[in-house]
């Protein structure tokens, strides 16, 4: 081996070592893209939990309105998404076991509740 093959050499060695840095790179900013989406995400989620209902309000839910008076809702207390469903879920509606979606009508004051669609793509 001579001089001139050690140099060649060597060139061929550091673009091996470059690639690494770019795969890493690559890595980091798919990490970084990802973390944002999921912040994205939890944001969303967050606003819908955040809203209230100030009882008295009527249920609506799976074609029928559910007479809610005897399920231990205060007047004049506000209730987000979260504590409905749970409530509701206590007094055997097991139609709110998943993620749900309120929506206010307000000139009928009824609280409607869908189950929310899980969106793919």
């Amino acid at each position: 081996m001579g001089l001139w093959d050690l140099l060649e050499e060597e060139p061929k060695k550091e673009d091996k070592k470059d690639e690494p840095k770019k795969a890493d790179k690559k890595a980091a900013e798919k990490k970084e893209s990802k973390k944002k989406e999921n912040k994205k995400n939890a944001d969303k989620k967050d606003t819908t939990s955040l809203k209230t209902y100030k009882y008295p309000f009527g249920m609506y839910t799976e074609g029928h309105q559910v007479d809610i008076s005897n399920y231990g809702f205060e007047e004049d207390k506000e209730y987000d998404a979260d504590q409905i469903t749970k409530i509701m879920l206590q007094h055997k509606h097991y139609e709110f076991s998943g993620q749900m979606e309120y929506n206010m009508i307000e000139e009928d004051n009824i609280l409607v509740a869908n189950a929310r669609q899980h969106k793919k793509g």
